[in-house]
């Protein structure tokens, strides 16, 4: 007798779920670049990336009267939203480290593939919502030092910066 089955979507899915991304600090007992300690930066609603270059502009008159323009300068920007969580480690250490003026290290893991970016960033603003009527928020931009790393073929976001392949950064 055959076994009766829903019809299962044969192609792969290949569309990325901001859900399986998340974005950890650098932070714990004995954390180092070397050996780092990722604490997961709690009640995260976003962590957008965005990478971008400056304009050089090389137009002249031998350009046919159109523009010609190159990237310059690269730099890379993080913006973190979420819900203020008590007790947040990493919550806190952030705003310790924006009120110290120090770099953070952060990394964006996506559980689902298996794939990291991480970067040193300066914390350039820092802000937290806390209406009478709704849950308390936080928000942070975070501009890159320096370029960012990949990293795929991960078992977890313990293998980012230990074991992990580093890839095209």
């Amino acid at each position: 007798m055959a076994t009766k089955a829903r019809a299962k979507l044969a192609a792969a899915r290949t569309k990325l779920e901001g859900k399986y991304v998340l974005c950890y600090l650098n932070y714990g007992e004995n954390a180092s670049e070397e050996a780092p300690k990722w604490t997961l930066i709690g009640g995260q609603k976003s962590g957008n990336l965005d990478l971008s270059a400056d304009s050089i502009d090389a137009s002249d008159k031998t350009s046919g009267g159109w523009g010609e323009k190159y990237p310059g300068i690269r730099s890379s920007e993080l913006s973190v939203e979420g819900n203020i969580i008590g007790g947040d480690e990493g919550w806190q250490a952030l705003k310790d480290a924006f009120l110290t003026g120090d770099p953070v290290d952060i990394c964006r893991y996506d559980s689902k593939n298996k794939k990291a970016d991480r970067n040193w960033y300066s914390i350039t603003e820092l802000s937290d919502e806390t209406p009478h009527d709704d849950i308390a928020t936080f928000s942070l931009k975070l501009e890159g030092i320096g370029a960012p790393k990949y990293y795929e073929n991960l078992s977890s976001v313990d293998d980012v910066g230990t074991t992990g392949a580093v890839v095209g950064g």
